[in-house]
């Protein structure tokens, strides 16, 4: 396996967050369903992570003088918790599977226990681990791996097997001691919160303290971050999101909590109508590191997943029956989970069909989605990316407008919405100048720019910019208008880029940048394997793409349409 987790937000993706929702007791069970439907898919994810145990066990680290015994380095040399968590997680999936063919294995057993005595080892005194990248003496985290630990822990602890309670009470060393920081730590950020809450919930299914309890209700009492559309306030639909549900999940069942469960259902809701073909989700309006990423649904299974059983939800058993057939080795972070409670590998309702036909609006993140089955469209306000599209494997990464009106002033991004039946409309209006002398009665003298502000000086020379941009959404096509106007002579760009992978077509190069291009006339073509995007007409004016002010060019094939205000141009999708 390749061993590159480097921080937190790499060993979310790439060793299984959603481990860390698993039950951890019979109070977090469903009731059993007639006829059973999840050992074939246990055996499959099962098969692949035992593709990954080899590797990984070359990379454990054997030196007794070593602090770091028994952990796992990153591909950057650095040993650290995290790479040794995902080295457990991991070991233990393959030991408890009795699909894998290391099932119970004495080899794998010794392995983790040096792992987890090394976690142990590397545990701060106050209970913390550290984030080697970033976090030092961090709670955030160790709730996080309280997360991941859990699930696994149980599982050992069901396996009644005689030679692991060296190996257990490691984990209850760990969970123990985590709890002091638990109690009394900070957090960073908003999903922080609910990390530390159910982590706080975990611990307290184990070893029962009223002063858990009470300060997950401290932290319960600062009000829950999500808005009226099913949003979470920093909107990381890829990373952050998933990860909440989860942890609301956690807490709504080991504290018989039904509001707390609603706050994940909601989000799943909403999620319904970010979901992209091939199962991508729309990221591009995040607040978080994973804006403009590449994400997919398979994050959000668990909780499908969970729902799907808890309230016989067919739309949800869609989503996971897409996941499991298109996504399947994303699943092998979950093993541990489908051991733990097997009343999720039973039979489920019918699916019905996932939205795959709609125009949704979400305010309060900004967003705009619109889809006709393989066609698919979001229009995105307050971000440099105002709309992406997806037909097929063809890719619109992103569509960004830009000018060179004073600098990063130039840049687009709207900030009023409007919507006309099957039309958005976007708006920006921007004034900017030069600044006279700053009052004479307010200078303080020692000639200090920064202590004369220019909101306290007088705006002269204004000069104005007025974007407007209206899309038009018909059948598998989009029509786009885009009027700048105001001060005149303002290099205008419109940037199109496309994702890596397919053929551009009708546009010329770049002479001066790689990858980017421009549509002189008439139309151009992106494909993907048999998916078509036809764009056009062009139009160029100028040849600067990437003008000063806006933001850096996207990885990817970019096209770009040029011109000076006035600028008049309608671009067509099809």
């Amino acid at each position: 396996m390749k061993n590159d987790i480097n921080g937190r937000r790499d060993f979310i993706k790439n060793s299984g967050l959603i481990f860390s929702l698993m039950a951890l007791k019979s109070n977090f069970l469903l009731a059993n369903e007639d006829g059973i439907m999840g050992d074939e898919l246990l055996k499959k994810i099962s098969t692949i992570n035992d593709t990954k145990i080899e590797p990984l066990l070359l990379k454990q680290i054997s030196d007794p003088s070593s602090r770091w015994d028994g952990g796992v380095k990153d591909i950057y040399e650095v040993p650290h918790a995290h790479a040794t968590m995902n080295f457990v997680i991991k070991l233990c999936s393959a030991y408890s599977s009795p699909f894998s063919r290391f099932y119970l294995s004495d080899k794998l057993k010794e392995a983790v226990t040096k792992a987890m005595k090394c976690i142990v080892k590397v545990q701060h005194e106050d209970g913390t681990i550290d984030l080697h990248s970033t976090n030092f003496h961090s709670t955030p985290d160790t709730a996080f791996f309280v997360n991941y630990l859990s699930p696994v822990y149980v599982t050992l602890k069901n396996l009644n097997q005689a030679g692991l309670g060296y190996l257990i009470s490691c984990f209850e060393i760990f969970l123990k001691k985590a709890s002091k920081c638990l109690l009394i730590g900070g957090a960073h950020t908003a999903n922080h919160r609910w990390v530390i809450c159910s982590a706080l919930a975990r611990i307290n299914s184990f070893f029962p303290s009223p002063a858990l309890i009470q300060r997950i209700n401290v932290w319960l009492n600062e009000g829950i971050d999500l808005d009226p559309d099913g949003q979470y306030s920093e909107r990381s639909v890829g990373d952050y999101s998933p990860a909440c549900n989860e942890m609301f999940i956690t807490m709504g069942h080991l504290m018989n909590r039904n509001d707390l469960l609603e706050v994940a259902r909601k989000n799943l809701n909403m999620t319904l109508y970010y979901i992209q073909p091939g199962g991508e989700v729309l990221t591009d309006a995040s607040g978080r590191q994973d804006s403009d990423k590449i994400s997919d649904v398979a994050g959000y299974y668990y909780s499908y997943l969970y729902f799907s059983h808890r309230d016989k939800n067919p739309v949800y058993v869609a989503v996971c029956d897409f996941i499991e057939n298109n996504l399947t080795h994303k699943l092998i972070r979950f093993i541990p989970y489908l051991l733990e409670n097997q009343s999720l590998r039973n039979k489920r309702v019918s699916a019905i069909q996932f939205p795959d036909r709609y125009f949704k609006r979400f305010k309060y993140s900004g967003v705009f989605r619109i889809r006709q089955s393989n066609f698919d469209v979001s229009i995105i306000e307050k971000n440099p990316t105002f709309l992406s599209l997806i037909k097929g494997s063809a890719v619109l990464q992103s569509l960004r407008l830009g000018s060179t009106f004073f600098g990063s002033r130039g840049q687009f991004t709207a900030e009023n919405a409007e919507v006309n039946n099957n039309q958005v409309i976007l708006t920006k209006y921007v004034k900017h100048g030069y600044f006279q002398p700053f009052p004479k009665e307010k200078i303080i003298g020692d000639g200090v720019y920064s202590k004369m502000p220019r909101e306290q000086r007088t705006l002269s020379e204004p000069q104005v910019i007025n974007y407007k941009i209206s899309i038009t959404t018909l059948d598998q096509k989009i029509k786009i208008a885009i009027e700048v106007t105001g001060t005149e002579h303002v290099l205008v760009s419109l940037e199109m880029n496309f994702r890596k992978g397919g053929k551009l077509s009708g546009v010329i190069s770049d002479q001066n940048r790689s990858d980017s291009y421009f549509l002189k006339e008439g139309w151009g073509t992106y494909t993907k394997d048999d998916s078509v995007i036809t764009f056009g007409p062009g139009k160029i004016e100028h040849q600067w793409g990437t003008m000063r002010g806006m933001h850096e060019k996207p990885y990817g094939n970019t096209v770009y349409i040029n011109g000076h205000t006035p600028f008049k141009h309608i671009l067509e999708i099809n």
